[in-house]
């Protein structure tokens, strides 16, 4: 399914921000090198890092009830990298 027309982001690009520590709508875009457009797709995008990190706790919690495991996360998506300059009537995707 389509997360973002503008940028032709589908759920499994999200996922796969998501996954390498993308933690926000802005960083799901860094992740991919573009920046929110219109900012229909901001509200989904919220909602798709809420479950993303929900779930990460609940591995952590499953993994500190189990006695440790190996889960790590990464770092947050083109975290070494300067963000794209915003445009002066941006849409708050943080």
């Amino acid at each position: 399914m389509y997360v973002c027309v503008c940028h032709a982001l589908n759920d499994k690009k999200v996922k796969a921000a998501l996954d390498q520590g993308a933690t926000t709508p802005a960083s799901v875009f860094r992740h991919h090198q573009c920046q929110v457009q219109c900012g229909k797709c901001v509200p989904m995008m919220r909602s798709m890092a809420s479950e993303h990190q929900a779930a990460i706790a609940q591995k952590s919690v499953d993994c500190a009830q189990q006695g440790g495991c190996q889960h790590t996360v990464g770092a947050p998506a083109n975290a070494d990298t300067q963000p794209l300059p915003l445009p002066a009537y941006g849409i708050a995707a943080e």
